[in-house]
């Protein structure tokens, strides 16, 4: 069964290949089929290297200054509550949801209000 379908799904492939190989540059329909594009200046080591140095001072300056940023400041340590305060404040807020139903002040939605 393998080979039955593996056989012409190859022979697919290569259609699909000889066909995409077949097809002109989408720039030779604009510029003619004599078309080359014009050779593009390539960075030697030393512009690299200047590019990098100037990367590095300007993202080591980000780093030391002290705008705001992602966690930049550190927000301030809220207090840390205990379990049991957790679970009252847990159970006050449930109360509060149950007694809002009964008294049909929570939407289908969700949103409280009149």
């Amino acid at each position: 069964m393998n080979r039955i379908t593996s056989i012409p799904s190859i022979v697919l492939v290569q259609l699909f290949a000889a066909a995409a190989m077949a097809q002109a540059p989408a720039n030779a329909e604009i510029n003619g089929p004599n078309y080359t594009p014009p050779e593009q200046h390539r960075a030697t080591a030393q512009e690299k290297a200047d590019g990098k140095q100037l990367r590095k001072e300007a993202g080591r300056a980000a780093a030391q200054d002290g705008t705001p940023a992602e966690g930049n400041p550190v927000p301030a340590a809220t207090r840390k509550f205990s379990k049991a305060e957790r679970r009252q404040a847990r159970t006050e807020r449930a109360a509060e949801a149950r007694r809002a139903n009964k008294a049909g002040e929570i939407t289908s939605k969700g949103e409280t209000g009149t």
